[in-house]
């Protein structure tokens, strides 16, 4: 009789493992040669008083003077890390019988990644790295070591199948996950632009660094309050009462019976929510204008009209208004998807104790929207030290005498940006935000899990 014991056979009293060895993986050694052979073939090329030369992987890694002495090639920092990772690469496939298996279908994956993605940037170089010769090209040994990092990416993808530390359903999901890395991740080594001094002549990489001297215009205008104040608060309110009526209205919405009123109302609310911010600018002008306005045609027909775009009392009012009336739809749906989920036994047996609906909502409906609020709440903390640019800079129409309402920490580095043309300090404000908000996440998130483990992020 045979039965199974931990990952081994037990069969009449004999043990038999189940696992294979593993072998060495002459193909991953193979496209680690592949990668660095590719170093002696061309890498890039470029036209010289009408001849064509070409240069190697090798001669771009030691740095090269070339026509005539005019250009001088510095050597290149991520082929480098390229050779030294097909180096990696080949001794993971030597020892990969000694490894884990887990840990080597990884390594090889990483490696992979890291060498297709040290190819991209190269290309990406050529133009600068050549950019005093004419007609700049990649080489096909640039290509050939593309070749090998792809290879070795779907070699470690196979490995971790096999392993079944990958399945099917995870592959479905590589195509986001390769979306959010090039969108997301990538362009996260620009970074650097907040502290060097941009200058286009020489490029990114060989500006000067300045530290943290792109920081202190934030602080050191006086609109640094002004700025930040507006920012904080707008968000603050923008968060309350934005999760407060999207709720509000969820929760009317799940009380709809009849499918076709509810659809026609969910369509209905989430429209301003497809309406750029440009078009709800004039919309907005439509009601407000002081020539044509409607508010002025009509309630203020027969008095004095109001120039509300002179006029700072009434903005703060107005800007929370449109944004509440063009997000209300999306946070609306939310919530009443989190409603309709909520098991309708326990309705039918609080309203056989006596419930009515009031009492179902305070005691069921907004306990269990719990999750959903902390969630939605912690997302939009982080984004504090943001603000929807078309919000405060379209839809007061770029009023000078509004600024002191209506200009928050984005507006302000446009506008900066449109006097000095200093990406650098735009950089440095994005940088301010992001590194703000992952602080206040974290938090928050920190306190939510000592309250709740099961409400927090992670």
């Amino acid at each position: 009789m045979d039965c199974v014991r931990g990952d081994r056979i037990v069969e009449n009293g004999s043990l038999f493992h189940t696992e294979k060895k593993s072998k060495v993986l002459f193909d991953l050694i193979a496209a680690a040669l592949v990668a660095l052979a590719s170093f002696v073939a061309p890498f890039a090329s470029y036209i010289y008083k009408g001849n064509t030369y070409t240069i190697s992987g090798f001669e771009l890694l030691s740095g090269k003077t070339i026509m005539g002495g005019k250009v001088v090639i510095d050597s290149s920092t991520v082929l480098w890390i390229a050779i030294v990772t097909a180096l990696l690469m080949a001794l993971t496939a030597v020892l990969f019988q000694k490894m884990k298996a887990r840990s080597g279908g990884v390594s090889v994956l990483m490696l992979g990644i890291v060498m297709a993605i040290c190819t991209a940037i190269f290309s990406n170089q050529v133009g600068e790295i050549l950019v005093d010769t004419k007609n700049p090209k990649m080489g096909y040994g640039a290509l050939m070591l593309m070749a090998a990092g792809l290879f070795s990416v779907i070699r470690g993808l196979q490995i971790l199948y096999k392993l079944k530390v990958l399945t099917a359903l995870d592959f479905m999901v590589l195509p986001g996950l390769l979306y959010i890395l090039v969108n997301n991740y990538l362009p996260m080594a620009g970074i650097v632009l907040a502290f060097k001094k941009i200058n286009f002549a020489v490029g990114i990489w060989e500006s000067e660094w300045v530290g943290f001297a792109n920081f202190k215009y934030l602080f050191a205008t006086k609109d640094a309050f002004i700025i930040t104040r507006n920012t904080i608060l707008y968000n603050i309110t923008f968060i309350i009462v934005g999760n407060v009526l999207g709720i509000l209205v969820g929760i009317c919405l799940s009380e709809i019976f009849s499918k076709k009123l509810q659809k026609f109302f969910q369509t209905t609310i989430l429209l301003p929510q497809l309406i750029s911010m440009i078009i709800v600018a004039y919309i907005v002008y439509g009601f407000l204008s002081n020539e044509s306005g409607w508010i002025n045609n009509t309630i203020f027909a027969n008095e004095e009209t109001v120039n509300f775009y002179a006029s700072k009392a009434y903005w703060p009012f107005i800007l929370v208004f449109v944004n509440t009336w063009k997000g209300l739809g999306y946070s609306s749906i939310i919530f009443m998807s989190s409603i309709i989920s909520i098991d309708r036994n326990l309705y039918e047996a609080s309203y056989v104790d006596g419930c009515g609906r009031w009492q179902q909502i305070k005691h069921i409906t907004l306990p269990l929207l719990k999750p959903t609020i902390i969630t939605l709440v912690l997302i939009q903390v982080g984004r504090i030290f943001y603000s929807d640019f078309g919000l405060f800079y379209q839809v007061p129409m770029d009023s000078g005498t509004l600024f002191s309402v209506t200009q928050t920490i984005d507006t302000y580095v446009y506008r900066s940006l449109m006097k000095t043309n200093n990406i650098s300090m735009a950089s440095a404000a994005s940088a301010f935000q992001s590194v703000v908000g992952f602080t206040i996440i974290m938090i928050f998130n920190g306190i939510v899990r000592k309250v709740n483990k099961e409400d927090a992020l992670f």
